[in-house]
């Protein structure tokens, strides 16, 4: 099972340090790039204390690093973000034939629908609603 939090190894803190004094911001700055309310995750992931798994990605993101490289025992199972976002082309291609199946029949369907509606409210001495 995946973790919820990661944390910084020894030698990821000093790597993301330099990347972010490269980046010459305040950790206020980096907190707002990772779309944070507070810099607290920011400090916590600085001192090497424990931070929400997406958030710690997020992190190193902003900075242009590897967040397997940073992580003390990065998970294995965990999927990157291009392999999780991108779906299938094959699943897509289903998902199409499918769609166009379904669009093929519904304007008939409706006529039917419609007509079948029409018949049963006549046949009652209903009024059929005005269509403006």
């Amino acid at each position: 099972m995946v973790k919820r939090s990661l944390q910084a190894s020894l030698t990821g803190i000093q790597e993301a340090k330099r990347a972010f004094v490269r980046k010459g911001w305040t950790q206020d700055n980096l907190a707002a790039e990772v779309n944070l309310k507070t810099r607290q995750p920011i400090w916590r992931f600085f001192s090497g204390r424990p931070v929400e798994r997406h958030t710690f990605i997020e992190i190193c993101l902003i900075l242009s690093l590897n967040w397997r490289e940073i992580a003390t025992n990065p998970p294995a199972e965990f999927l990157e973000r291009e392999e999780y976002a991108q779906p299938l082309a094959s699943d897509i291609d289903k998902l199409v034939q499918k769609v166009r199946c379904l669009r093929r029949a519904t304007p008939t369907q409706r006529f039917d629908k419609i007509q079948d509606q029409f018949k049963n409210t006549s046949q009652r001495g209903k009024s059929l609603p005005a269509i403006i």
